[in-house]
């Protein structure tokens, strides 16, 4: 079932749960209000019927000996016409409203009533209560003094055709507001659904785009909620994805032409002696193990990339100085920075402890070394620092000319990246030094940066977070 009917099954479904709470909340209502009219009504019929036997119990001397509500003469004329009957004109006849039966007997219209006295001894009626459960109760008093009680019990259910058809009225106008009301709720669904789910669809169709390395389709950036949240998102990623897609074309193209160039020298130099060209000699034994170990480094420092990439390397971290690994590495490189002709200065800050692998940082010197080494004109000055604060240890290198064009500093990272113009290529090394660097330095949660030196060259930064001696290890 697709994501639109389920939606709109879901929010009809929702609708209609609330309609019919809603109406079975009405109706119940409704019946409470009918019931406690039906109560207030009677307690008014009560009053009326307690001034009349407020009367009758003054004029039987204030007793309520004699006095009975089945007595159809005790309701024959309102209370001033029974006391002071007129001389020239008879009674009127008997009202319907003030009949006894309507207070007494449930068979002939009222619930039925009984009158107490102020003991609640019987005087008058029926004490039997009905099905209903409820009674009413009002008092009967004669100058502010409670002389007893009429209490009637008024039906559960409306006794009255004008009553049953008003309550009937009542239940065909809910059941009618129910089906308007979910034949609008239907109208808005359909119109509703099909706005919230097109954002879904839109979603749908790019991410259908990226699986199939179609990376130039955007969604609109005209939302400002969740949905224009994930579509930047998505946006994003479609601009990572074309940029990762970019770069490992060129990764590829970069890494054909640096293994192409070797074993093309090696395949030229082969064909001279094989055709008798060139002598197979001691010199040409030199040629071709530089080409060789030029092949084998781009091939380890390959391998070293993708195992980081991959996850494969393996760090076994444990507190160290890095002053100690410095001044190390420093020592055996020595030799090779003098055959350069350049000057290497050390200056290290003791207690530089880190938290690192020993192996892997002593790669990232030796690559930093070497690249320094590499790449810094004749005579020359290389100068290595180890600097602490309190949150991180610095490494320091930095070289004298030539430079790199303002802007490129952070490309020295990428693989096998050249600056021809300013650093050239040199006779070793295969341009995946620093790419070494920032793995490991990454691998260290640490960060590596390049920018201008003022010696003329490159000055490339790495910063570690710092610990203490007494860190456990």
């Amino acid at each position: 079932m697709k994501l639109s009917y389920k939606f709109l099954c879901l929010l009809l479904g929702f609708t209609c749960f609330s309609l019919l709470l809603s109406l079975a909340l009405a109706r119940w209502s409704f019946e409470q209000g009918f019931n406690e009219f039906i109560i207030n009504q009677e307690r008014e019929r009560l009053a009326m019927l307690s001034s009349l036997v407020v009367e009758e119990y003054k004029a039987n001397g204030n007793s309520w000996e004699n006095v009975d509500l089945a007595n159809a003469r005790f309701f024959s004329s309102p209370p001033e016409r029974r006391l002071r009957p007129p001389h020239h004109r008879a009674p009127p006849p008997p009202s319907a409203s003030y009949s006894a039966p309507s207070f007494i007997n449930r068979s002939e219209g009222g619930p039925p009533t009984a009158l107490l006295d102020e003991n609640q001894v019987l005087v008058s009626g029926n004490l039997l209560a009905t099905d209903s459960g409820r009674e009413v109760r009002v008092p009967v008093t004669l100058n502010t003094q409670q002389i007893g009680w009429l209490v009637s019990f008024p039906p559960a259910t409306p006794s009255s055709e004008t009553a049953k058809a008003f309550s009937r009225q009542q239940s065909h106008a809910i059941i009618i507001i129910g089906l308007v009301s979910f034949g609008v709720a239907i109208i808005l669904a359909l119109g509703i659904t099909p706005r919230i789910i097109r954002p879904f669809k839109a979603i749908h169709h790019a991410v259908k785009d990226l699986t199939a390395r179609r990376y130039e389709s955007k969604l609109p950036n005209d939302r400002s909620d969740e949905f224009g949240e994930l579509m930047q998102h998505i946006n994003t990623l479609a601009e990572t994805l074309k940029t990762q897609e970019k770069s490992k074309n060129q990764w590829l193209a970069d890494i054909s032409h640096e293994l192409r160039t070797p074993l093309t020298i090696l395949a030229g130099e082969i064909e001279l002696v094989k055709a008798g060209i060139r002598a197979f000699d001691n010199k040409q034994l030199i040629s071709f193990d530089q080409e060789v170990s030029r092949l084998s480094l781009l091939v380890d420092d390959l391998y070293q990339l993708s195992l980081s990439d991959i996850g494969g390397l393996r760090y076994q971290f444990s507190p160290l100085n890095l002053s100690d690994i410095v001044d190390e590495q420093c020592d055996k490189l020595r030799a090779r920075f003098q055959q350069k002709l350049l000057s290497l200065h050390v200056c290290v800050t003791q207690n530089a402890v880190i938290n690192a692998d020993a192996s892997r940082i002593k790669q990232l010197l030796s690559n930093l070394l070497i690249n320094a080494c590499e790449y810094t004109d004749a005579p020359g000055e290389v100068h290595i620092s180890v600097s602490t604060s309190q949150t991180t240890v610095t490494l320091c290198v930095e070289d004298s000319a030539p430079g790199v064009i303002k802007g490129n500093e952070s490309m020295l990272f990428e693989p096998l990246f050249r600056e021809d113009a300013s650093r050239a290529r040199r006779s070793s090394g295969g341009g995946l030094g620093l790419s070494i660097c920032k793995q490991i330095a990454q691998a260290h949660k640490g960060e590596i940066s390049a920018m201008p030196s003022m010696l003329g060259g490159v000055k490339i930064n790495v910063a570690f977070p710092a610990i203490t001696e007494q860190k456990d290890q």
